[in-house]
């Protein structure tokens, strides 16, 4: 094993395979469910990395999700009936990784949010001026369309969620999503809460966006409970704390800020504690996250450090894969990497020749891959790190996350993520229909993590992360406890 091996990238871009589109009568909904249905089980079955490998966590719902997939899709009358269908088979896998683009952007609300707040569904955001009465903040919902709460969010609203009912923070996404209309008619029309001791039903009939609303009103109210991390750069928490933005690993749109970032990073070698703020990163290119691991600890140690996270990197033989790699390799936020994209090229023409399914890009045996984690586990000095993770950190959010805790004194806190999801490298592939777009990953990546096992933060936050003030002081009080101890 090479001691300063160039770190295995985990990425999620995505690129655009254009697909001929037939011609459909306006109205014939089960024609054009039953064409993209079959189109969409087809790129799984043959174009999903986890599918071609035989990971359980795919082949399961792949089988199970065409069979009843195709019967939805066939008995399709309306737009509703087809945007159900799809998005409920590409979401059975249950990983972003795996996703589908429908243009669903919010078309109405209720009037209220809801949330999973210490074991009950209650209001978080209550609508002032709105049409009708609605039930205040604080109060708790009881049931909805006749059915208790939480069975009402599994049957409606769960199966076109691409979060699995087993983690932590589901039943708060499911809650936060199912008072706002995206057209897949999941929104209750009336809901039954207690207020002041005792029940009370409220009607809750839609309203528009386009009503009075705004799309602006609406993201405001959603970016007080959805939390994102600071914008890349270095902030003063602390005299002994430097708290690090890292709200994506997008080079595209955060490339200038990360290369600002990196010199700041080795001037604070001597200070006690850096804090990565990851909430909402939902990934990208984790080199990103990697070269401020070097620049805090030399590039050796730090791109040891990004060998952690995985140890063998296979990506389906063919050529829509060869062909994202290729435009990888030409795009100028990945200009650090095109040597590694240059190469995996190169296998992966040669694998397509020899007619293999699946080529390793970079591989580590796993004996070789736990000697460099004990290697790595002790720093070279320099400062502790610390991490707040969220629900909306993934990908190579986790990858990164990853490469941190390598080290054993490192310390997460904020809330669960999701299940790790251990593919990446997607390809976007346009339906036949031409109404959108599914999203396929190529590669899978082995590493000690199991499949959806989620990150658990060895210090958990129990308030809102969204609120920076609160979540800030409360890590600097955290982490003061731990110095002392």
């Amino acid at each position: 094993m090479t001691a300063n091996k160039k770190p295995r990238l985990h990425i999620l871009p995505l690129a655009f395979a254009a697909v001929a589109a037939p011609c459909f009568a306006a109205t014939d909904w089960s024609a054009i469910a039953q064409a993209d249905m079959k189109f969409a089980i087809d790129k799984v079955r043959s174009g999903h990395a986890g599918s071609v490998s035989g990971q359980i966590d795919v082949t399961a719902p792949l089988e199970a999700g065409a069979r009843a997939g195709m019967l939805e899709a066939a008995d399709a009358k309306t737009e509703q009936d087809y945007n159900r269908a799809l998005v409920r088979f590409i979401n059975s896998f249950g990983d972003p990784h795996t996703g589908i683009q429908l243009m669903l952007p919010t078309r109405a609300w209720t009037g209220i949010v809801l949330d999973h707040v210490d074991g009950k569904f209650r209001v978080i955001w209550s609508e002032p001026n709105w049409p009708q009465p609605l039930p205040p903040r604080g109060a708790i919902v009881q049931s909805c369309d006749n059915v208790w709460i939480g069975t009402y969010l599994k049957s409606n609203v769960a199966p076109f969620s691409n979060h699995s009912l087993e983690y932590d923070t589901t039943p708060s996404d499911l809650a936060r999503k199912a008072m706002f209309d995206i057209g897949l008619g999941w929104t209750p029309k009336q809901c039954v809460f207690q207020v002041d001791g005792g029940a009370r039903q409220y009607q809750l009939p839609l309203r528009a966006v386009a009503d009075g609303i705004g799309e602006a009103r609406i993201d405001a109210v959603r970016n007080s409970y959805q939390a994102k991390a600071k914008p890349v750069g270095v902030y003063r928490l602390a005299a002994d704390k430097q708290w690090v933005g890292m709200p994506n690993f997008n080079g595209g749109t955060s490339g200038d800020a990360y290369t600002a970032l990196y010199p700041k990073l080795t001037a604070l070698k001597n200070t006690a504690w850096i804090i990565f703020d990851l909430r909402g990163n939902g990934g990208g290119d984790s080199s990103w996250g990697n070269r401020a691991l070097q620049a805090l600890y030399g590039e050796a140690y730090g791109e040891d450090l990004g060998n952690t996270a995985t140890y063998v990197k296979s990506v389906i033989a063919n050529q829509p894969t060869i062909d994202l790699f290729r435009r990888f390799a030409g795009l100028p936020q990945f200009a650090a990497s095109k040597a590694e994209f240059d190469s995996a090229v190169g296998k992966l023409e040669a694998a397509l020749a020899k007619g293999e399914a699946l080529a390793p890009i970079d591989y580590t045996s796993k004996e070789d891959a736990s000697a460099l984690a004990a290697k790595v586990s002790r720093r070279p000095g320099g400062p502790r790190v610390a991490a707040v993770i969220d629900r909306g950190c993934f990908s190579s959010c986790m990858n990164f996350v990853q490469q941190i805790s390598s080290m054993s004194d490192t310390v997460i806190l904020g809330e669960p993520t999701i299940g790790y999801s251990p593919y990446g490298e997607g390809s976007q592939y346009k339906l036949p229909s031409g109404r959108g777009a599914i999203t396929v990953p190529s590669a899978i990546y082995t590493a000690f993590q199991a499949t959806r096992e989620p990150f658990v933060p060895s210090v958990r936050y129990d308030g809102n992360m969204a609120d920076d003030d609160k979540l800030m002081a409360w890590v600097d009080a955290a982490l003061t406890r731990l110095s002392t101890h």
